[in-house]
C-alpha cells in the first residue's frame, strides 16, 4: 500500500513539473531555454495525462472516495515541494546586473548610515521543517487508517462458474458471540464489476449446502462490495470449507469453495483454542 501512495505522489509530481515546463519563465529558469509552441503542448499534454494517470491509479486502488481524497492530499504535497524547491534549482539563469541609483542631493546630504539589521535564517529553518513536517505527519495519519478487508494481502482470489471473486474476513480477529454464545462472523466479497452486471444474488455458508433453499446468508451491500454475517458451526476446523453459491441472472446457479484456513486463521485458532481448553476440562469433570 505504501507503493501505491509513493506512485501516486511521484506521478502528480511529474505532471506538475511538466506543467511548469509550459511558462516562459519556469521554462527558462529550469531548461535556459524559451519554450516553443510545440514544446508548449507536449509539456501541456505531458502533464495533464500524469495527474490523470496518478488520479486512475489511486481510484484503481483505494475505490473512488478515498482515492480521489488521498489525490488530492498527494497533490497538496506535490505543489508545495515544487514552490519551494522551484526556486533552488541548481541551474539558475545569471542574474542581470542592475544600475545602481545615484542617491538624491537631500539624501547625500541629510542620510545618515542606520544599523545594518541581522539576517533571519531563523525563518527560512521554520518554514523548511514545516514542509518536511507536512508528508511525514501525512505518511503517519494514513498509516493509522486500517486497510479495507479486500485489499489487504490474506484476502483470498477465486473463481465461481465464469466469475472471479475476491473473499476476505471484515475484522482479523476471533468470532463475536452473540445471545446464547453462537459464533458468528461478518465476510465481504467483490466480485469483478463486469462479472457482477451478470449476478443475481450470492449466498456464503459454512459445509456444503443441502440444497438452494438452504445456501446459506444471501450477500447484501453495494453493488460490487457484499457483505455478510453467518453463523460458524460448532465443528468448525481448519478443514471446513465456506461455499458460495452464485445465481446468475440467467438462472444458472454456480459454487465455490474456499477453506477456512486460508480466509480465516485467527477463527480456526480460536476454535482450536476452545476446543483444547474443553478436552481439558473434560477429565476434572470425571
Amino acid at each position: 500500500m505504501t507503493s501505491v501512495h509513493l506512485g501516486i505522489l511521484l506521478i502528480g509530481l511529474l505532471g506538475f513539473f511538466a506543467l511548469a515546463l509550459v511558462t516562459e519563465h519556469c521554462a527558462e529558469r529550469l531548461l535556459r531555454r524559451v519554450p516553443t509552441p510545440s514544446w508548449r503542448l507536449l509539456s501541456r499534454s505531458l502533464g495533464w495525462g500524469l495527474l490523470a494517470l496518478s488520479l486512475s491509479l489511486a481510484i484503481a486502488r483505494l475505490n473512488a472516495g478515498v482515492g480521489i481524497t488521498l489525490w488530492l492530499g498527494w497533490l497538496s504535497i506535490a505543489a508545495l515541494a515544487l514552490v519551494f524547491g522551484l526556486p533552488k534549482w541548481p541551474w539558475q539563469p545569471p542574474v542581470r546586473a542592475r544600475r545602481a541609483r545615484a542617491p538624491k542631493a537631500t539624501e547625500a546630504t541629510h542620510a545618515e548610515p542606520g544599523p545594518i539589521a541581522p539576517r533571519r535564517p531563523i525563518k527560512r529553518w521554520t518554514a523548511a521543517a514545516l514542509l518536511l513536517a507536512v508528508p511525514l505527519v501525512y505518511g503517519l495519519a494514513l498509516r493509522a487508517v486500517p486497510v479495507k478487508p479486500l485489499l489487504r494481502a490474506d484476502a483470498v482470489d477465486g473463481h465461481v462458474g465464469p466469475w472471479t471473486f475476491r473473499l476476505a474476513e471484515t475484522e482479523q480477529r476471533a468470532p463475536d458471540l452473540v445471545a446464547m454464545g453462537i459464533p458468528m462472523k461478518a465476510y465481504q466479497v467483490r466480485f469483478c464489476e463486469d462479472c457482477d452486471l451478470d449476478i443475481r444474488s450470492a449466498y456464503l455458508k459454512v459445509n456444503k449446502p443441502r440444497s438452494l433453499r438452504a445456501a446459506g446468508i444471501v450477500l447484501s451491500g453495494t453493488r460490487w462490495e457484499r457483505r455478510v454475517d453467518i453463523q460458524l458451526p460448532a465443528n468448525t476446523t481448519a478443514e471446513s470449507e465456506l461455499w458460495l453459491t452464485v445465481v446468475g441472472k440467467d438462472g444458472a446457479v454456480h459454487q465455490a469453495t474456499v477453506r477456512m484456513s486460508d480466509v480465516s486463521p485467527s477463527t480456526v485458532a480460536w476454535f482450536e483454542q476452545r476446543e483444547g481448553g474443553r478436552a481439558a476440562r473434560e477429565p476434572e469433570g470425571n
